[in-house]
């Protein structure tokens, strides 16, 4: 038989709260002013000589602008895009001590996580969450990055963390045009800082805190600029080492309790090059790696839930903060990132040219003992996972730089992918340790043997080659009103080979399972883009967009010679409906943006079994609507206060869901009416930075922030469906204080103050019993930087 593992994730939402927000927010917390706009990317951004603002820093009485360049066409302020944009500064990141995105995606309007711990995370924007691979598109720099979930073991969303970045931006809705296929419901961009080329500076911190129900936690970051030949060649390295605690305990191994299992170890660099050989040409290069272990799972039992259990192995009752599990479930990655971007600046134009490789290797453990007994086999066991996958994206691209009305941007682009995963499924021992290597061999069969070491072995190799041609016109009808049209066309062929290397019981006398070539599949699509907007005045615009999203097609693992399954699936797709309006009142002192919109979704990708429930594999089924409304507000009421406002609200449902027939065979599936899992209908983020000058060398900075996310269902089907797990709205709540002396600055900071066991995911089936995901305990701690 195949072996599949079923795990059922979910993840954060929102509550009803803002009664006590006010006085919490005056009192404490860390949270930067998230600007609507970020520095342009394409053109050579010097590098800040310090991560904070100067002690003496002017209050300049209005909200700051800065610039983003997501239209890969011009740099411009934020509030002046047509479309619903938000960008966080580096300089906001450093500020609030930022180390992850997942740290800052709580303030951005529309997105959830749906999140299993490290390596294994997935962006939903808008409450487009469905199987496969990431509905978002993620981009480091110009390297596509966006998760995958080809295979079981794990590897969706990549976690490089954020020290030393030039912006964030996150665009909502779809980017079908100018970023293609995974931007179906949005894309987020991470831009680093690249060289300044003409002075030498740094910076360098240190951190240190505590974590309730964990032990201790550091993180050391820095970076340096290097101008090497003035206004020619410069270069910058960044590095970080970063230790966190686990606060999850074990104490099902029959060896002896371990304690603090989900503790994460991270360590990565990147090393940015620019060389401009003459005046109007730059070329950025760079490399990035990064490294992250963990010993164990994050997932705990709560109290009241009885775990897993069958002769041999008892059941236990679950405990605050404790995993039941009874193997280990070590996790190990490594990131290699490199590239090179080539930007031509011509009279009427500039030609951007980019090719970069994402190099991604996973080593994914997980408890198969539920699965094992679900299966009949009362015998502990683990399942090991390797996977590498190798992405090589390139793109070459002309915007232009006309004096008329009319300009445009278009390209080229190709992809290629490889994915490699294997999985071994072992026998453990009370240490709950493999008791030895995978293999091959009839005589090392655990089922058949009692010495044996393997239950179960297979391969999946899987390529992926896409291409694409795209542009995007705009035409200045007036000096108020613009009119924005794009079309991408899209084309993707799919390859791959199995074979199960040891199948469950060993093979049959004298024979092998041969390879089972999967079916080469090839899709293709065009999809397009309508934007209009008006300035009413040079402090308000108004826009209208539809535009279409779309994600590629799979494959899926095959069961044969058992019992055939469909061999692919085909992309789905949406259509996106919205108007906004943005703008700033009161002198600057006010920036808002607010947009409703509606979504309309086709073909969605979705798990489905087989007829006798054996199997489960990826097919399209249904139609779903969305609709919700987004806003961003930040303002300087009084001087030195900055407070920012941010929320969501989202209606998914499924306009056509499975048959009744579907259903009996998965219980899981959604019908028509029922709400899209792991959506949360209302979620929001109110912060307060107050940073005022003590005296001529320094300034003093109180900030705090509120967080709310709405309950929600871990899964589609509440009828049917005995494995929904509602999980509960949450409140969280975070503070900071910091003197800055110049160079110096020194920060003490509390996160999650009230000690919250926020519900952000559950994992819940009759293979792998409840358990939930929180976030990490109450933590306190101090930070010293130095810039220089």
């Amino acid at each position: 038989m195949s072996y599949r593992v079923h795990r059922k994730m979910g993840r954060s939402a929102a509550s009803a709260w803002l009664g006590s927000a006010s006085l919490l927010v005056l009192g404490m917390c860390a949270a930067p002013v998230y600007a609507q706009g970020v520095a342009p990317s394409a053109q050579p951004a010097p590098a800040p000589a310090s991560t904070s603002p100067p002690a003496a820093a002017v209050d300049s009485g209005s909200v700051s602008e800065v610039i983003v360049t997501a239209s890969k066409r011009v740099s411009q302020s934020a509030l002046s895009v047509p479309g619903a944009i938000q960008a966080i500064s580096g300089d906001s990141l450093a500020k609030a001590g930022t180390i992850g995105f997942i740290d800052v995606a709580v303030k951005i309007p529309g997105l959830q996580i749906q999140d299993l711990g490290p390596g294994d995370r997935k962006y939903v924007v808008r409450g487009v969450n469905s199987t496969g691979d990431s509905t978002t598109g993620v981009y480091y720099d110009e390297a596509v990055i966006s998760g995958s979930n080809a295979n079981d073991g794990g590897g969706m969303e990549a976690d490089i963390r954020l020290f030393d970045m030039d912006h964030v931006e996150f665009l909502r809705g779809p980017q079908g045009t100018l970023y293609g296929a995974s931007s179906e419901s949005g894309t987020i961009r991470f831009v680093t800082k690249k060289p300044d080329m003409e002075n030498y500076g740094g910076y360098a911190t240190a951190e240190g805190s505590d974590t309730e129900h964990g032990a201790g936690n550091y993180n050391f970051n820095g970076a340096v600029n290097l101008p090497i030949i003035k206004d020619v060649l410069a270069l910058r390295v960044v590095g970080w080492r970063v230790s966190d605690s686990g606060f999850i305990d074990q104490p099902r191994i029959a060896t002896g309790e371990l304690k603090d299992v989900n503790n994460d170890d991270v360590s990565g660099g990147r090393i940015n090059l620019r060389f401009t050989p003459i005046h109007d040409l730059t070329i950025d290069a760079y490399y990035t790696t990064q490294t992250e272990t963990s010993d164990g799972s994050p997932r705990y039992t709560p109290a009241g839930v009885t775990s897993f259990g069958a002769p041999g192995i008892p059941a236990v009752q679950g405990c605050d903060l404790c995993n039941t599990d009874v193997t280990r479930s070590p996790y190990g990655e490594r990131i290699d990132l490199y590239g090179v971007t080539i930007n031509y600046q011509m009279p009427y134009g500039t030609v951007t040219a980019t090719s970069n490789q994402y190099n991604r290797h996973l080593q994914f453990n997980f408890d198969s003992t539920p699965v094992l007994i679900a299966n009949g086999v009362n015998i502990p066991g683990e399942t090991e996972e390797p996977q590498q996958r190798d992405v090589t994206s390139s793109e070459i691209r002309y915007a232009s730089k006309f004096d008329f009305p009319v300009n445009f941007v278009a390209g080229v682009f190709r992809q290629y992918e490889t994915n490699d995963l294997a999985v071994h499924v072992l026998k453990t021992n009370a240490a709950g340790l493999a008791v030895g290597p995978f293999s091959e061999a009839n005589d090392e069969d655990a089922l058949s043997n009692p010495n044996g070491t393997t239950f179960f072995g297979r391969i999946d190799n899987r390529t992926t080659t896409e291409y694409a041609a795209f542009t995007e016109v705009t035409w200045d009808v007036t000096p108020k009103f613009q009119i924005v049209g794009g079309a991408r066309y899209f084309s993707e062929s799919l390859q791959g080979n199995q074979e199960q290397t040891h199948p469950f019981g060993g093979f049959p006398a004298g024979q092998n399972l041969v390879v089972i070539p999967d079916q080469t599949e090839t899709f293709s699509k065009i999809t397009f883009k309508a934007n209009a907007s008006y300035k009413i005045n040079p402090n308000l615009m108004v826009y209208v967009t539809a535009s279409e999203g779309f994600r590629g097609g799979g494959l899926n693992a095959q069961s044969q010679p058992f019992e055939p399954i469909p061999t692919s699936y085909a992309p789905d797709s949406l259509w996106n409906y919205e108007a906004g309006l943005k703008g700033k009142l009161f002198d600057g002192k006010l920036q808002y943006s607010v947009d409703g919109y509606a979504i309309l979704w086709n073909n969605i990708q979705q798990p489905e079994t087989t007829s006798d429930g054996a199997f489960t594999f990826t097919g399209n089924a249904g139609n779903a609507r969305i609709t919700g409304f987004e806003y961003e507000f930040d303002a300087k009421p009084i001087q030195y206060v900055t407070v920012s406002f941010t929320g969501s609200y989202q209606d998914a449902v499924l306009t056509k869901g499975a048959t009744a027939a579907q259903v009996a065979a998965n219980g899981t599936l959604g019908v028509t009416g029922d709400k899209i899992a792991n959506v949360p209908p209302f979620q929001a983020n109110l912060s307060l930075d107050y940073t005022r000058p003590i005296n001529d060398t320094m300034s003093w900075t109180l900030a705090g922030d509120i967080t709310y996310r709405d309950s929600m269902n871990s899964q589609t089907n509440l009828t049917d469906n005995p494995f929904n797990v509602p999980l509960s709205a949450y409140t969280l709540l975070g503070a900071r204080t910091s003197i800055n002396t110049g160079p110096w600055t020194a920060t003490v900071f509390v996160r999650n103050l009230g000690d919250d066991r926020a519900q952000i995911s559950a994992i819940n089936s009759a293979q792998d019993p409840l358990a939930l995901l929180t976030i990490r305990p109450r933590t306190f701690g101090m930070s010293v930087s130095r810039t220089f």
